[in-house]
């Protein structure tokens, strides 16, 4: 146990996390499972998020949606849900006197629920639906685009979350009672709570409706990623949309415990973290180009990705890939001050601070990390590994990853083709 957090491994494998705030009046908790779309195969690509809109439609006591939802909703609860590449999250928020029912309704629709042929047909629907809003939301549909076009359809990595009109079409009972028996076991399983309680109830709780036995031999393992680099890094997607939206990125295998990790980290805030920010200031406010602009670096279990993002006027795209390269060129080529790099320091460990006083946020920091790294960094020393990183490491690392080798550009938008060469023009000074 550390202040930050408590720890409890239950005799079945399941692992808890808890922090406590007196000065709240709710407990969050945070189901992580070690699961999603890393772990799905050729025959059940979309089955990890399929399976988590299932889970709210009955269980054995409560046959319908409707009646699931008032359990919770009639305590004053909140839930939900979402699908990441590596995890599978399910949350409820409860006011802390109604403990209990947060437990029961969790373990109701992880461990009960009925997932009826019904139910499942209905849930086609529902989740074409959710393809359809995607597919007309550029800002999201782009990152199914450039994972596909960095990793390929047949990596896990490359496929869509949701997967395909083909795909939600095969999901049958059998396939979500497998996946569900496979994965939603005990030992893969943590669960992060947040608020005013009192940690004797959590463990009291978490035998009660956590304590099975896990019925699973396998542990969930995955392909590792391959990147091959590419001869023609752009790929242009046409579209009729008024703005054309742009992801170039990097792969570089920068994963959770990567020692460019903290590096990229830094990185990603010299250029988007706040308004005075390089890339955001010179792309936003300085040219007017974009309305948000930004970088991200982003880890898995084996690799990672760096990548630079906005929306443009179609006619200024070429201009926004010199920019950004511009931004990039920058890094390798001039070591950052020890006044610019200290501020960002500082911002980056004030950010950590104000997301983590978000108990929803917490509850899922302290769940996913122990699941996905295997450990749980406390702010304190998040803040030690930022600090270590000097200016001529971050100089290194852009040197090392931000080279054509490593590069995939995706656009969507009313953008010729035509326009590819000068954008690989522009992308040139990059080798």
């Amino acid at each position: 146990m550390n202040n930050f957090y408590q720890k409890v491994l239950l005799p079945n494998g399941l692992q808890v996390l808890m922090h406590q705030a007196a000065a709240l009046n709710s407990v969050t908790i945070e189901v992580a499972i070690k699961a999603g779309p890393r772990y799905e195969d050729q025959n059940n690509i979309g089955i990890a998020h399929f399976l988590e809109h299932m889970l709210f439609e009955g269980t054995k006591r409560f046959p319908t949606s409707k009646e699931l939802a008032l359990f919770l909703e009639n305590k004053g609860g909140v839930s939900g849900a979402w699908t990441n590449k590596e995890n599978v999250i399910y949350y409820v928020k409860v006011p802390k006197w109604n403990l209990e029912t947060a437990f029961d309704y969790l373990s109701e629709i992880l461990f009960n629920s009925t997932l009826s042929s019904q139910d499942i047909e209905k849930e086609k629907k529902i989740i074409q639906e959710e393809l359809s809003r995607r597919i007309d939301n550029s800002e999201v549909q782009i990152f199914d685009e450039w994972f596909e076009w960095v990793w390929g359809k047949e990596q896990t990595l490359g496929r869509s979350t949701i997967g395909s009109l083909e795909t939600i079409q095969s999901v049958t009972k059998i396939k979500l009672q497998n996946y569900l028996h496979s994965f939603y076991q005990p030992e893969n399983i943590v669960l992060g709570i947040t608020g005013n309680f009192t940690s004797k109830d959590i463990l009291k709780y978490c035998k009660q409706y956590f304590g099975r036995k896990s019925s699973n031999e396998k542990t969930s393992s995955f392909s590792k990623t391959q990147f091959v680099p590419k001869d023609n890094v752009v790929q242009i997607i046409q579209k009729e949309t008024k703005q054309a939206y742009l992801v170039l990125g990097f792969v570089t295998g920068a994963h959770y415990l990567h020692e460019d990790r903290f590096p990229f980290r830094l990185i990603s805030d010299i250029l988007s973290l706040g308004v005075s920010s390089r890339l955001f200031h010179r792309l936003v406010y300085e040219l007017g180009l974009a309305y948000s602009a930004g970088a991200y670096s982003w880890s898995f279990t084996d690799t990672g990705l760096f990548y630079t993002f906005g929306g443009f006027s179609p006619d200024k795209i070429v201009q926004a890939v010199e920019v950004i390269v511009e931004e990039l060129q920058k890094l390798k080529e001039e070591t950052i001050s020890e006044e610019e790099l200290d501020i960002v320091k500082e911002k980056d460990t004030a950010s950590v601070l104000f997301n983590l006083e978000s108990p929803e946020a917490l509850a899922d920091y302290l769940s996913t990390s122990q699941l996905l790294e295997k450990r749980v960094l406390t702010p304190e020393q998040l803040a030690i590994e930022v600090k270590k990183v000097t200016s001529s490491k971050i100089q290194e690392v852009s040197n090392k990853y931000f080279n054509r080798r490593c590069l995939a550009v995706t656009i969507i938008g009313p953008v010729d083709k035509k326009e590819s060469s000068k954008i690989e023009e522009a992308l040139k000074s990059l080798n």
